[in-house]
């Protein structure tokens, strides 16, 4: 269950005090494109960068998060002006700015509120609704946020402050994953309430937050209610049975890993979260990605209606479409129970070999060759015949590298004036 992922930390049952002094050496170790000083006197950090220092999780180069009681956008142009980098304004109205600096992300803004406390009481969650004020090196948190880091709980400040940006819906399973939380009981009714607003949320934040969540470590644990959150809003959404099974204790045990295990593992939880086509449609993906997914949905439906497995054809076209993505599928029919451990990771293994004829399929001989070789002209003929050849190799009725045997197979095809063997033009191609 997901409320079962909450540990009794105790590195993060910290005093006030030692908050405030962790977040002082932490600081002290960063080195943005400024230096502090270059900052007024009444700028704090807020948000993910004080969470992650207390948590001890704090990289290089974090994203920082500063507030100011005005003049946001300003500050950015002045710090700009000074020590380099590129201002985006965020929100004119709001007074939001970012710099952008080499491998930094500077995000100013102007206080919510006349105060700082005011400003953190309309913040999303707790967790996010610490500060640590640069020039007197004190830890504030008026909303709790610091027992919420010690047990491990992720909490909205109010019901409203979700209302205010309905894309905090789905930060709250995102944060949850990343951060190994429990949610609280009364944030997951709050959460169910305002799903249906995500509608107006752009498609693009809500797909980037998607995304960021299927690639969190523990995102399995929340996909299903994910899923439910994304009926809510839209309800010709059909998520897949099995998500919380992808895992990466599951990927690992198949023989991924490093950053295509992250990547593999993503692709298959996105595209089981959102389930039906027109989801990923109304989310206003690339083309790419759109091709991406509709492949992969296509295969799983092709896997579950071929009782008797799948034709060579259809193999050959299924590797022609998952040349990259072929784990995604793996790992899905696992979880659907449509494939053995030990059986994905057979394919997987061949998938790993650039050089393996099937799972990675290609004429033997290019274009060119053939044509000076068999005096064949560009067209049709041609493009069959390479089709032809392809297929031979994947099931190893031909050697890849044996030029003479590959065109004796070809003269035999030409004498025949078959086109018939060519592959189907796949529907997804």
């Amino acid at each position: 269950m997901a409320s079962e992922i909450a540990t009794d930390d105790v590195h993060s049952r910290l005093t006030p005090g030692e908050a405030g002094a962790r977040l002082t050496a932490a600081v002290t170790r960063l080195s943005p494109p400024f230096p502090w000083a270059a900052l007024p006197g009444d700028a704090v950090l807020v948000g993910g960068v004080v969470r992650d220092a207390l948590l001890g999780r704090l990289g290089d180069h974090p994203d920082l998060d500063l507030t100011v009681p005005r003049g946001a956008v300003r500050l950015c142009r002045q710090l700009a002006g000074r020590w380099g980098g590129t201002v985006v304004v965020l929100d004119p109205v709001r007074d939001m700015g970012r710099l952008v600096h080499g491998p930094w992300t500077v995000d100013v803004a102007a206080w919510d509120g006349s105060t700082m406390t005011a400003d953190l009481g309309r913040r999303d969650f707790s967790l996010n609704a610490m500060a640590y004020h640069l020039q007197r090196r004190t830890f504030h948190d008026p909303c709790g946020g610091l027992e919420d880091l010690a047990r491990r709980r992720l909490r909205c400040v109010a019901a409203a402050n979700l209302a205010a940006d309905p894309l905090r819906v789905l930060r709250a399973y995102r944060l949850a994953a990343e951060l190994e939380c429990a949610i609280e009981g009364r944030t997951r009714q709050w959460l169910h309430q305002e799903a249906p607003k995500l509608g107006m949320v752009a498609s693009e934040r809500v797909l980037a937050e998607l995304e960021r969540l299927c690639r969190a470590p523990q995102a399995h644990h929340w996909l299903l209610e994910t899923g439910a959150v994304v009926r809510a809003w839209l309800p010709m959404a059909r998520p897949w049975p099995g998500l919380e099974r992808l895992s990466r204790p599951l990927a690992m045990a198949v023989g991924l890993e490093g950053e295509s295990l992250t990547h593999q593992l993503a692709l298959a939880r996105l595209a089981g979260v959102m389930g039906a086509q027109s989801v990923v449609e109304r989310l206003g993906c690339s083309r790419r990605r759109h091709r991406q997914w509709q492949r992969l949905h296509h295969w799983r439906q092709a896997w579950a209606a071929a009782t008797t497995g799948l034709t060579e054809d259809q193999q050959l076209q299924l590797h022609l479409d998952l040349t990259t993505d072929l784990p995604a599928l793996l790992l899905v029919l696992l979880t659907h129970n449509r494939l053995a451990l030990k059986q994905a990771g057979l394919w997987l293994c061949r998938w790993q070999d650039p050089a393996d004829p099937l799972c990675h399929p290609r004429c033997p001989l290019g274009g060119h060759r053939l044509q000076e070789a068999l005096s064949v002209s560009p067209g049709p003929q041609l493009g069959a015949l390479m089709a032809f050849l392809r297929r031979e190799c994947a099931f190893g009725r031909l050697a890849a590298n044996d030029e003479e045997s590959i065109l004796d197979r070809a003269r035999q095809w030409l004498a025949t004036d078959s086109l018939s063997p060519a592959d189907p033009p796949s529907e997804l191609a």
